[in-house]
Order: structure tokens, then sequence, then C-alpha cells
């Protein structure tokens, strides 16, 4: 019976010993994990400031953006303002080229008829200058030949 005692007892040590061996191992398991906890909390930590900075850099890039869309919007009134007086130009500019060439037809016609005038002038006149001519010529040509006698 002491024996079976003591088989007993040592089987306790064993698993006493096994047990203390178990809970140490767990303990430090448990502080492992602890410590990895920890780190990645910081790393959380550290990730939250990083978004932190984002979301304001991003509110910052968003209201640049609503102030150039702003501007975008006084531009796209601009456009449409010179748009619109474009189309004023454009408008005239059709009116006179109708207006010109309204003028334009007869004025031509005119232009030819005056010139077929002067034609008819120049060539009246051409046989007069060519009749003075041929006086003038023999005028010359007694005044040499009287000159050449005296």
């Amino acid at each position: 019976m002491e024996e079976l005692l003591r088989q007993i007892l040592s089987k306790l040590d064993n698993m006493e010993k096994g047990f203390l061996a178990f809970q140490e191992e767990t303990r430090q398991r448990f502080e492992q994990m602890d410590g990895r906890l920890t780190e990645m909390n910081g790393r959380l930590v550290g990730l939250e400031q990083e978004m932190g900075a984002v979301k304001e850099r991003l509110d910052r890039v968003e209201t640049r953006l609503n102030g150039v869309e702003t501007r975008l919007d006084g531009v796209e009134t601009r456009l449409d303002g010179v748009e619109t007086r474009l189309d004023g130009v454009e408008n005239e500019l059709r009116e006179v080229k109708e207006t010109l060439h309204r003028v334009e037809t007869p004025l031509v016609d005119d232009v030819q008829i005056l010139l077929r005038k002067i034609h008819e002038k120049v060539e009246e006149k051409s046989f007069e200058i060519y009749a003075l001519n041929r006086r003038l010529h023999h005028a010359e040509a007694a005044i040499e030949q009287l000159q050449s006698k005296a």
C-alpha cells in the first residue's frame, strides 16, 4: 500500500510537473500574445493617425476641387456669354455679306458699262489724236524746212 501511495504520489508529482510546465508554457504564450496585441494596438493607433492625416488631405483636396468647380462654373458662364456674342457677330457678318452681295452685283454691271463707254471714248479720241499727230508732224516738217531755208 505504501508502494501504491508512492506510485500515486509519483504520478501526482509527474502530473503536477506537467501541469506546471503547461501552465508556464501557457503563461509565456499569453505574454507573447499580449506583446503582439500591444504591438498591434500601437500599429492601429499609427494607422488611425495616418488615416486622420489622409482624411485631412482629402478634405483639403475636396475643398480645392469645389473651388475649381466654382471657377469652372464661372468660366462656363463667361463662355456662354462669349458664345452668345459670337452668334451675334455671325448674324451681323451674314447680314453684311448679304448686303455686299446685293450691292456688288449691280456695281459690277455698272463698272462694265463704264468701261465700255471709256473704251468707246478712247477709240473715238484715238482717231482725233492720230489726226492731230499727223498735222503736228507736217507742221514740224514745214517749220524745219523753213528754218533750213532761212
